[in-house]
C-alpha cells in the first residue's frame, strides 16, 4: 500500500509543470503547504502502521480508510479539500517539491529520533 502512496506521489510530482503562485493568496481554500506535510505525515505514519499488520490487501484497505477519514477530522480538513489541495500543487512544482522535501525532513528526523537509544 505505501509503494502506491509514493508512486502517487512521485508520479504527481514528476509529471507537473506550470507557474509556481502562493497557494493561499491565489485561491484561500487550498490547505497551507505546512498543514499538507503535516496531513501526509500523520497519512504515511498510518499506512505503515497499517501494512505492519500484515493483512490482506482489501482489510487493510479498509482499515486505512477509516483512520485516513480520522486523520482528517483530527486535522479539521475534509478529505476532498485535501485532495483538491494536491491538485493544486501538483501544476504548481516548486511548492509541491517544497512540501515533498519538508514530508522527507520530517520523517528522516522522526526515524532518527526513533533509532537513537534512550
Amino acid at each position: 500500500m505505501n509503494r502506491v502512496l509514493l508512486f502517487l506521489m512521485v508520479g504527481l510530482f514528476t509529471f507537473s509543470c506550470s507557474d509556481t503562485k502562493d497557494a493561499i493568496q491565489e485561491n484561500p481554500a487550498v490547505v497551507s503547504k505546512e498543514e499538507m506535510v503535516r496531513i501526509l505525515i500523520e497519512l504515511y505514519v498510518t499506512e505503515q502502521k497499517v501494512d505492519k499488520l500484515k493483512l490482506k490487501t482489501d482489510s487493510s484497505q479498509k482499515i486505512f480508510s477509516q483512520l485516513e477519514n480520522k486523520i482528517f477530522q483530527k486535522v479539521g480538513v475534509k478529505s476532498d479539500s485535501f485532495k483538491a489541495s494536491l491538485n493544486y500543487y501538483v501544476d504548481r512544482p516548486k511548492e509541491l517539491e517544497w512540501i515533498y522535501t519538508a514530508l522527507v525532513d520530517s520523517l528522516s528526523l522522526r526515524e532518527q529520533r526513533l533509532s537513537v537509544p534512550k
